[in-house]
């Protein structure tokens, strides 16, 4: 029987497990610096106090968004399978992916399994090997988190209600949040209500990073209700003047709580119309599509989540047993639990589970002029967000002859290149994603007309075989690699 005490133990290592990966978070060097607050003009606030605003009229559909979550029913399985409508890659290019993708997995000491999806135009080829649990292998169809990739979808949603003219990318927070019911509780001296929704895209908002609250985050995740303002209000510092990048989930949060107030629908809900339903893509959005916090949710083994089971998460497991393993299987908690705490930190931010063929042809209608997730005019500005000026925290850019990747709206730009040679090779866009157990990379190559997504059941936080990326980056570069020596050679 596990004390009180101890869960509060528990608690929080779970808290710390979820935010540890591939997309840790970079810290400022500057000091702080705290700005005046601004507010609209009919709304009043005396300084350092939570801003008030007057009686509006709320649209039902809003209002709505502010309520408990009904509980779940007795959950039917989504069910991940390999859809046969697709045609293959020549066998010869199949058996160089294979050979990839074998040579890298091989070399890792600590690992569980690994599912890999590359996709153009209708061609699709998948693989997996290794082990999703001590009794279950990894297969093509063994959903995994997919973590900060999560955000691709995001970035997309918000462009996509731009375009249709719901705000722009230059209106304030007070303007595109004001009839947000939470609103008026909002800490003027931490969330700069003048940071408008570019700020937020490119993460130059200026906001501190919710997420570095660990004891916050232990207590939130015991709460018997969650909203999304709860995960706002674990911000412990003053913001500092919008304008430099910093990679943080604050931001994200916020953009997550405008999509749902201008559509009056919660984000799973928008993902699977706009997205999932019409691209045929099977996934699982968190917290809304998780497992309902319960009382007996520490014993839930949620047997029925998902057909097949989900890939168990493989991580550092020393304070409970040796070294690496599977973290369900050594912790004093069951999956269901572990499922729970991740759907109450990771709105909006990092929260999707999904395969890599469902993730590779998601990047191809992103990013693809041939795709169909955006129109052209919104992935012509998505692409063009990148700035050389905001690098990511996962870049490589501090390996000699690296040349850094580059972040804007939710996405990475990245320049291939072979080993030992400053040459790129190949421009990729995607997302990487990872932590507590699990690791993944999303890209797409405009060169090839081709996308890949990588995800593991374990972190893979070691420098691959290619010694200048990790091993899914290194994965990644030898199957666009091999690709275009195919299409040169026809």
């Amino acid at each position: 029987m596990i004390t009180k005490n101890k869960w509060v133990l528990h608690l929080i290592i779970v808290a710390t497990l979820i935010f540890l990966g591939a997309c840790e978070n970079s810290s400022k060097d500057s000091s702080i610096q705290v700005a005046p607050p601004k507010v609209k003009p009919t709304a009043t606030m005396q300084s350092g106090m939570k801003q008030s605003k007057p009686e509006t009229t709320i649209k039902p559909e809003i209002k709505q968004l502010n309520n408990k979550s009904k509980i779940l029913e007795k959950r039917t399985p989504i069910i991940f399978s390999t859809p046969d409508r697709y045609d293959d890659f020549p066998k010869n290019i199949q058996d160089a992916f294979k050979q990839i993708v074998d040579t890298e997995f091989s070399e890792l000491s600590e690992k569980a399994g690994i599912s890999v999806a590359v996709y153009t135009d209708g061609i699709l080829w998948t693989y997996s090997s290794g082990k999703a649990s001590e009794s279950v292998e990894m297969t093509e169809n063994t959903p995994l988190m997919i973590s900060s990739t999560s955000k691709t979808f995001l970035s997309a949603l918000i462009l996509t209600q731009i375009e249709k003219g719901l705000y722009k990318l230059s209106d304030p927070i007070e303007s595109v949040l004001y009839d947000h019911p939470d609103f008026s509780s909002f800490d003027t001296t931490k969330i700069n209500t003048q940071v408008t929704v570019d700020n937020l895209l490119n993460m130059s908002s200026g906001m501190a990073n919710y997420s570095k609250n660990m004891q916050g985050m232990s207590d939130l995740i015991k709460m018997p209700v969650l909203k999304q303002i709860d995960l706002i209000d674990l911000i412990q510092s003053p913001y500092d003047k919008p304008g430099s990048f910093e990679y943080n989930d604050t931001n994200v949060v916020l953009l997550g709580m405008i999509a749902e107030l201008h559509s009056g629908q919660r984000l799973s809900e928008l993902y699977r119309k706009t997205f999932y339903e019409p691209l045929s893509i099977t996934a699982i959005t968190l917290p809304e599509e998780g497992i309902e916090w319960h009382s007996g949710i520490a014993k839930d083994p949620a047997t029925n989540f998902s057909l097949p089971a989900m890939g168990m998460p493989y991580t550092d497991i020393s304070r409970w047993a040796s070294s690496f393993g599977n973290m369900i299987d050594a912790a004093p908690f069951e999956f269901g639990y572990y499922i729970g705490a991740m759907g109450r930190t990771r709105y909006a931010c990092c929260g999707i589970i999904s395969t890599p063929q469902n993730i590779a042809r998601w990047a191809y209608h992103l990013y693809s002029p041939n795709g169909l997730a955006i129109s052209e005019s919104v992935r012509i500005q998505l692409k063009n967000s990148t700035s050389p000026t905001r690098i990511p925290p996962w870049s490589s850019s501090k390996m000699p002859g690296q040349i850094p990747a580059e972040y804007g709206y939710l996405v990475s730009m990245k320049k291939f290149q072979t080993p030992n040679t400053k040459t790129p090779i190949i421009t990729a866009y995607g997302h990487p994603g990872g932590g507590s157990g699990y690791s993944g990379t999303m890209h797409y190559s405009p060169e090839l007309d081709l996308s890949i997504s990588i995800i593991t059941n374990s972190q893979m936080k070691v420098l691959g075989t290619c010694s200048t990326a990790a091993p899914g980056d290194c994965i990644t570069m030898e199957i666009f690699k091999s690709y275009m020596e195919q299409q040169l050679s026809e």
